[in-house]
C-alpha cells in the first residue's frame, strides 16, 4: 500500500478528482471491476531504412467471452473445460487523418493475430491474472500514417473497430530522443539478451522492480549519463516533474553499443537485444520500483551537466487488485468505522484534503507490519475484506454486504477457521462461525440470505 493515498488515484482511468466527488462505494466497486485490456504501440528499428511499428497487447480473461467445451467442438487439452477464439488485426493507412475529410483508403500494411484459448474451470475465465497476449508488427518507411485496430471474439459477426488514429513513424537513425521500453524479465546470453516486455502500456507492477531499456542517441563514450525518476504532476497543459525519487549514473556495464533490437512475437512478447555491427546504443538499467509509492512518475535520461533530456517517459505504478475504497479518501476514512470510535473518525475527517490525507497516511504507517517496504500488508488486507464482505454477504434485501452483521464480523476478524450451517426442522437457519478464541452465531432473518448476529461465545 502506498504511503501517499492521493497517488493511488492516478491510474486505472480514475482521476484524483474523485477525492472531491460525491461518489458512492458501490460505484467505486463497479469501476474497479471493469475488465482490463492493454494495447500499446512501440517503435523499433527496422530493415533497409524502415522502422518497425508494433502493437503489443494483453487481454485479461475477465474481458474475454468463454464457452463451455462440448464433446463435439474440437480437439482440446485434456484438462480444459472452457474455450474462446480471438482474432486481432491492425491496418495502417497512408497519410494523416484530417478532420472533415474522408480518411485515406490506401492501406500500406496489416497484420493479424489469432488464437484459441483454454481454461480449466469457470474461475479462470473470470481471472485478471490470466490473459491472452501477443504482438502485431509491420515495416514502414518514416512518415505519417493513420491506423485502425479490429478485434473479433467467438466468431462475432461484426469486428470491434477502434477509431482511426494518426501516428508518426520516425527514422531512428536521425531521431535525437530515445525510446524507452519497460522490461519485466531479463535473460542474458553471450551475444543476445532476451527482454520480456511488461506489456501493460505505461504501467509497471506496484511493489516490483523492473528494467528500463533506453536508446541513447548520439552516444558519447567519454561522457557521463544520468537517469532520474521524479514524481510527475499532470495538468491540462503539461506534465511537470516533481520531487526526485531515484537518481542513477549509468555504468559502462549498462551500455550496449553497436546494438539493435528485434521483436519476438511470442505469446509473451519480448525484445532481442543484439550486439554486433549495428548502429544503435542502448542502456539496460535496473529500476528499484519496489521502493516506489503507488503513483505516477517521469523517467528522464540526460548527459551530465546538460539540461536537455535524451529520453523521457511517463509511467505509472499499477496495483491490479487495489481495493475499491482506496480510490477515494473520504470513503477510505469512513470505512474505518469498524475499528475506530466516532470521535476518532471525526478527527480524521477534519481539515482540507492534504491534511486528511496526511492523518490517514500516519494512521496506517503506525500500523505497518513491514515499515521498510512500500507495501503495507495490513491496510491492503483490511480494505480487501471490505470488498469481499460487500460482494459475499449482500442480498436483495440488503445489498451492502459490508454493513450487515456477517460483513462486520468478517472485516474485523477475517475468514472463520470453521463454518457450519444448521437447518432446524421448526426454526430458522443458523450459521456458526468458529475462530480460535471465539464463536459467532448468525440466524437467517429473511429467505434471501440475510443473517443477523444472535449470539457469541
Amino acid at each position: 500500500m502506498s504511503k501517499r493515498i492521493l497517488a493511488l488515484l492516478l491510474f486505472a482511468g480514475i482521476s484524483s478528482s474523485l477525492i472531491a466527488q460525491r461518489v458512492s462505494y458501490p460505484q467505486l466497486v463497479n469501476r474497479t471491476e471493469s475488465p482490463t485490456i492493454f494495447i500499446d504501440d512501440i517503435i523499433l528499428p527496422g530493415e533497409n531504412g524502415n522502422s518497425t511499428l508494433a502493437f503489443i497487447f494483453r487481454f485479461n480473461n475477465d474481458f474475454i467471452p468463454f464457452k463451455r467445451i462440448s464433446g463435439n467442438d474440437f480437439n482440446t487439452p485434456e484438462e480444459a473445460d472452457f474455450y474462446s477464439t480471438m482474432r486481432f488485426n491492425s491496418e495502417v493507412f497512408e497519410g494523416e487523418l484530417k478532420r472533415r475529410q474522408q480518411p485515406s483508403t490506401n492501406s500500406v500494411a496489416r497484420d493479424t493475430w489469432r488464437d484459441t484459448l483454454f481454461t480449466a474451470n469457470f474461475e479462470e475465465t473470470q481471472s485478471k491474472e490470466k490473459y491472452a497476449s501477443g504482438a502485431l508488427s509491420m515495416q514502414l518507411s518514416p512518415g505519417t500514417y493513420n491506423f485502425m485496430l479490429q478485434l473479433s471474439m467467438m466468431q462475432e459477426v461484426s469486428d470491434r473497430n477502434t477509431q482511426r488514429r494518426n501516428i508518426t513513424v520516425p527514422d531512428l537513425n536521425k531521431k535525437n530522443t530515445g525510446e524507452v521500453y519497460l522490461i519485466k524479465d531479463v535473460d542474458s546470453a553471450p551475444s543476445t539478451t532476451s527482454l520480456k516486455l511488461m506489456n501493460m502500456e505505461n504501467n509497471v507492477l506496484f511493489g516490483k522492480d523492473f528494467h528500463a531499456l533506453i536508446r541513447i542517441p548520439n552516444y558519447d563514450s567519454s561522457a557521463e549519463y544520468s537517469l532520474k525518476i521524479n514524481n510527475a504532476n499532470i495538468s491540462r497543459d503539461d506534465t511537470t516533474s516533481g520531487s526526485n525519487v531515484f537518481t542513477y549514473t549509468l555504468k559502462k556495464s549498462d551500455i550496449r553499443t553497436n546494438s539493435t533490437i528485434k521483436l519476438n512475437k511470442s505469446e509473451n512478447p519480448s525484445l532481442h537485444l543484439i550486439q554486433g555491427d549495428h548502429p544503435f546504443t542502448y542502456a539496460l538499467v535496473p529500476i528499484p520500483a519496489a521502493k516506489f509509492d503507488n503513483a505516477l512518475y517521469l523517467l528522464t535520461v540526460a548527459k551530465n551537466k546538460e539540461d536537455r533530456s535524451l529520453a523521457r517517459y511517463l509511467f505509472r505504478s499499477y496495483w491490479p487488485d487495489m481495493p475499491a475504497s482506496l480510490y477515494n479518501l473520504n470513503i477510505s476514512i469512513d470505512m474505518l468505522k469498524y475499528i475506530l470510535s466516532e470521535n476518532e473518525l471525526n478527527q480524521l475527517r477534519k481539515g482540507n484534503d492534504e491534511e486528511r490525507e496526511r492523518k490517514f497516511r500516519q494512521f496506517w504507517e503506525q500500523r505497518d507490519p513491514t515499515p521498510n517496504t512500500v507495501y503495507n500488508e495490513l491496510i491492503a488486507e483490511y480494505y480487501r475484506r471490505i470488498d469481499y464482505a460487500f460482494k459475499e454477504f449482500g442480498s436483495q434485501e440488503n445489498p451492502m454486504g459490508h454493513e450487515n452483521d456477517q460483513g462486520e464480523v468478517y472485516i474485523k476478524y477475517g475468514p472463520p477457521n470453521e463454518k457450519e450451517r444448521i437447518f432446524p426442522p421448526h426454526g430458522k437457519t443458523r450459521e456458526i462461525w468458529k475462530y480460535s478464541d471465539r464463536t459467532f452465531v448468525f440466524e437467517a432473518s429473511t429467505g434471501f440470505g440475510d443473517f443477523v448476529l444472535v449470539g457469541t461465545r
